[in-house]
């Protein structure tokens, strides 16, 4: 219980209490922000992240432009994970270049962070290999099989 505890008041230290400052309260979202309402769709269900772009096609409220971005590689993410392994401070997915230099994230509970590059590699994550951009089987060929 302790080790889950520190990670989140960890994660809470980081992230504050509200919004980002930098976003007008009637701003469209990011497609990361998109990416992470999906997520948090599967969390709430009690569902695995899904398997592919076209599985996350039939979740409930999933955005078009949250399926481009993971199809487009724009958004990574862990797919298929199952989410009740996971606290809500691990992360599972994040912009294409954010473990790099810093960006938005994706938590286990759907919500989205802006961190530096150093926050990011403080965070759990799952094990394995990292996510891969447009899904399993990406790059694969025509068809992506």
């Amino acid at each position: 219980m302790t080790t889950r505890l520190i990670p989140g008041l960890a994660l809470a230290a980081l992230l504050g209490c509200s919004p980002a400052p930098d976003a007008p309260p009637d701003a469209e979202p990011t497609p990361t922000e998109l990416v992470g309402e999906i997520v948090r769709t599967c969390h709430e269900m009690g569902r695995p992240i899904p398997r592919t772009p076209r599985d996350a096609e039939k979740i409930p409220g999933a955005s078009p432009r949250a399926i481009e971005a993971l199809r487009s590689g724009a958004v990574v993410i862990h797919w298929g994970l199952d989410l009740d392994e996971h606290g809500g401070t691990t992360v599972v997915g994040f912009e294409k270049d954010a473990p790099e230099r810093g960006g938005r994230v994706i938590l286990a509970d759907g919500t989205v962070a802006d961190l530096d590059a150093g926050q990011i590699r403080e965070l759990p994550r799952p094990p394995g290999d990292p996510p891969r951009p447009g899904g399993p089987g990406a790059g694969r060929g025509a068809g992506g099989r």
